[in-house]
């Protein structure tokens, strides 16, 4: 089934890997779905005009039988402006749904597609570095564009309440006053409108 994503204009369709028969059974299923839907009052291109090329391929595909270089071609063309059709009307579909996003997911289903889960962001990964200083330990990660990170610390990592957040939000970051040869758990996590997930704890002992 084709998805779409979410949130924005674009169509995240996947009609090329269809054959000629699964793209007009698709356009046949998206265009019954979005006739006297009330969320698509303007459809762009019109249902009639998704209708004439989808009949117009069926009409090729039985052309092409038995095939000759001229069917196959008409056949080959017809199927490039129905996906074209569906690729607008997608469009079209997405940015409707997209006014009302409280209620995207449920406009963007109502007319045959998928919703393309939102992926979700990976852990954060970083280094450390005990520094010939006692007490001092260096933290660093891949710098990511627009981000900002959050630093935590504890000696007991199974208690929660127990990890200290760090006031840095850089992607390197010099701890200090740390207690000697005793082992610390530390932990990131990168922030982009929200907080990603935390990465894994690396854990050392300190100078």
């Amino acid at each position: 089934m084709t998805t779409i994503k979410v949130k924005t204009v674009k169509a995240s369709l996947k009609m090329s890997k269809m054959t000629f028969l699964q793209l007009v059974d698709f356009s046949k299923h998206v265009v019954t779905s979005m006739t006297g839907n009330a969320y698509f009052t303007t459809p762009l291109p019109t249902l009639a005009s998704m209708n004439a090329s989808i009949a117009s391929l069926e009409a090729a595909i039985l052309a092409a039988k038995p095939s000759t270089p001229t069917a196959t071609a008409d056949k080959h063309d017809k199927k490039k402006l129905l996906y074209e059709a569906m690729t607008q009307l997608a469009a079209y579909v997405v940015a409707t749904a997209n006014l009302t996003p409280s209620n995207a997911v449920t406009i963007i289903t109502s007319a045959g597609l998928l919703v393309k889960a939102a992926p979700k962001p990976r852990p954060a990964g970083f280094r450390l570095k005990v520094m010939a200083v006692p007490g001092e330990v260096s933290l660093f990660t891949t710098a990511v564009k627009s981000g900002s990170y959050k630093w935590q610390y504890t000696t007991t990592p199974l208690v929660d309440a127990s990890w200290q957040t760090l006031e840095n939000n850089v992607a390197k970051i010099l701890i200090t006053g740390l207690t000697s040869s005793t082992r610390y758990y530390f932990r990131v996590a990168v922030i982009k409108k929200s907080i990603g997930p935390w990465s894994m704890v690396i854990d050392i002992v300190v100078l």
